[in-house]
């Protein structure tokens, strides 16, 4: 059945077009965030030249120029590659400047290639992006959505079989193959992320009612707490960040004070986290729901006496730490070996691409989204086959696009990348939120953190997850006309 919506009507939640003071509110915070970042890399760290510096500030720049365009309200609709570029100041930058122990090995012209080779990819990136968000489109003939009231129980539902099935997980209760299980998983995360996004922009923008909220803010808790039992944060902090950025594009305000205590909270079971897992990644764990409180508080100690260590030591342990965020060894290695000792890939590591969106129930053997990975380890000598099939080293996009076709390559996944990003977002402006536009760009959104992935696992996570939205578009939405009406904005109504 066919609904007819008008097209300035607020009947549907929207991602909204900022307005002006919404802008400046955004655009003063991140004038402060880029002071703040600025100010660290020039002054407050101690590095070997001033070269280092250097790299780390123009890499900076270039990370955060997609996000002064969409503060300032020259971008439009969701900041996609906004938040793709600011992983690289973590990733790429911070490692120039916290004395990393492979970054400082390559000489100081290796180094200023890297930091050039990064900055032109985001600023060939933000050039292509810009492109398309830019200006507002003109909004389609009919929109695919669900509808809102129904889906915030089917989305808080959806919360509930999540936290049901990290339960589940955690403390083995599951007896499905392997093969269906990497399905269901990704399923659920799938559909996760989405319900998170969607829902914290509906709590910012003031669209649940009381008891939703409540029940909402109790779900992310819940659904990061089971997460990181599994003694790896990256989803807990996934969940989080996705929350959080959906809720200040619906309230466009920092919610400053949850922030500084997730992070607090996150940074605390960081410090422990080492110890938890020599302590129980060498055998088969599981964890009951009323083991919990025992789980975190040993957590918590362990993390409390890396609090308690010397000074000296606690400098090293907190290097290590910041070494694990990098990537930016990866694309060192690679422009320091090739193509003279070690010759390009020539798209080797690309070429498993059509295989990782057949179904793993579908097909028994199918090789894993990480083999794209194992194949620049081996490639580059990094690990053997055998050792490649147990432990992964971690390689992002753009190296990857360097080991394959050097800086051509690394130009390619720029447009490549400003393309994809650019025009999810433009496909989703002004669209509804609850709209199959909408749901795929916050998809992509959700895709931005994962900074350790090759195109393999991407490819991978994005066709197992469009899938997904493919199914809610068919089953769950319902069409809606846009029909353009000239009247009074007080007489406005939609006719459903």
């Amino acid at each position: 059945m066919t609904q007819f919506l008008e097209s300035h009507a607020q009947q549907l939640a929207y991602l909204p077009t900022l307005a002006h003071k919404q802008q400046r509110h955004l655009l003063r915070a991140f004038w402060i965030f880029t002071l703040g970042v600025l100010v660290y890399e020039i002054f407050l760290t101690e590095t070997q030249s001033l070269l280092s510096n250097f790299i780390a500030v123009i890499i900076t720049i270039a990370a955060l120029l997609p996000s002064y365009l969409w503060c300032s309200g020259r971008a439009q609709g969701m900041p996609i590659f906004p938040f793709f570029a600011l992983t690289f100041i973590s990733t790429y930058a911070f490692p120039f400047i916290t004395n990393h122990p492979v970054v400082v090995t390559y000489s100081p012209d290796s180094q200023l290639i890297a930091g050039i080779t990064v900055s032109g990819f985001l600023g060939l990136g933000t050039f292509v992006w810009f492109h398309f968000v830019k200006s507002t489109p003109k909004a389609p003939a009919y929109y695919r959505a669900l509808d809102s009231k129904k889906s915030d129980l089917l989305l808080l539902l959806v919360l509930i079989i999540g936290v049901l099935f990290n339960l589940a997980n955690n403390g083995g209760w599951l007896f499905i193959s392997d093969g269906l299980f990497s399905a269901v998983r990704s399923a659920v995360l799938g559909l996760n992320a989405l319900a998170a996004f969607v829902l914290a922009y509906r709590l910012g923008s003031n669209e649940l009612s009381k008891w939703q909220s409540q029940l909402f803010i109790m779900l992310m808790i819940s659904q990061m707490l089971t997460s990181a039992i599994a003694l790896v944060l990256v989803g807990a902090t996934s969940t989080f960040i996705a929350g959080i950025i959906a809720f200040i594009i619906g309230r466009k305000k920092i919610p400053a004070l949850p922030i500084v205590i997730v992070l607090v909270c996150l940074t605390l079971l960081h410090y422990g986290k080492a110890d938890m897992r020599a302590k129980y990644w060498s055998k088969t764990t599981l964890v009951q729901p009323w083991e919990y409180p025992a789980w975190y508080s040993e957590w918590l100690g362990y993390s409390f006496d890396y609090l308690n260590k010397p000074d000296d030591l606690r400098k090293e342990d907190k290097s290590s730490l910041a070494e694990r965020s990098s990537v930016v060894q990866m694309l060192l290695l690679a422009q320091d070996k090739s193509p003279d000792t070690i010759p390009y890939l020539y798209g080797k590591s690309y070429s498993i691409l059509p295989q990782l969106i057949i179904p793993r129930f579908l097909n028994n053997n199918k090789i894993r989204s990480h083999e794209g990975t194992s194949i620049l380890n081996i490639h580059y000598r990094l690990q053997t086959y055998a050792q490649a099939q147990t432990t992964t080293i971690g390689w992002d996009l753009l190296s990857e696009s360097y080991a394959n076709f050097g800086s051509f390559g690394c130009a390619g996944l720029a447009i490549f990348t400003g393309i994809l990003c650019g025009q999810s977002t433009r496909w989703s402006t002004n669209a509804p939120i609850l709209s199959a536009q909408s749901l795929f760009s916050v998809l992509m959104t959700t895709f931005t953190f994962q900074t350790e992935w090759t195109a393999g696992v991407f490819v991978s996570a994005l066709f197992q997850s469009s899938m997904i939205i493919v199914g809610i578009v068919l089953f769950l939405m319902r069409t809606y006309k846009v029909v353009t009406v000239i009247a009074k904005p007080q007489k406005t109504q939609v006719k459903w």
